[in-house]
């Protein structure tokens, strides 16, 4: 079984493993900010701790979590940047953050259309 999934998971029952894990990875403190400024291009540790205000252990075991993932490396001159996987991610995150700017201008009235049920789809 992978790791933060379940038997429901695995089976088709719930969330797809994978897409948890990734959304885990990405909630942990400092990872989505790391990732966020990576996508502007390379960046040299000091900076991103500076960006981030993160204390140095906080952000080096993120980063290693994030190069562990396959989304970030190191290049050649010591600085971080995405990886092909980090930039094909980034091309599904940005559309998400476009949506989520435009859903935090919506009242609590506005996010739930008249008629809607107060249950979830699928829900009973």
């Amino acid at each position: 079984m992978a790791r933060g999934g379940n038997a429901a998971d695995e089976a088709g029952g719930g969330a797809p493993a994978a897409l948890g894990a990734l959304v885990e990875l990405l909630a942990r403190r400092f990872a989505l900010g790391a990732f966020w400024h990576l996508r502007g291009g390379p960046s040299s540790f000091r900076v991103l701790q500076t960006r981030l205000n993160a204390p140095e252990a906080g952000l080096s075991q993120r980063l290693r979590e994030l190069r562990e993932a396959g989304l970030v490396e190191v290049d050649e001159v010591g600085e971080y940047r995405l990886t092909a996987h980090g930039r094909r991610l980034q091309g599904v995150v940005e559309p998400l953050a476009s949506w989520a700017g435009e859903w935090s201008q919506l009242s609590p009235r506005q996010r739930a259309p008249r008629g809607a049920s107060s249950r979830g789809h699928g829900e009973p």
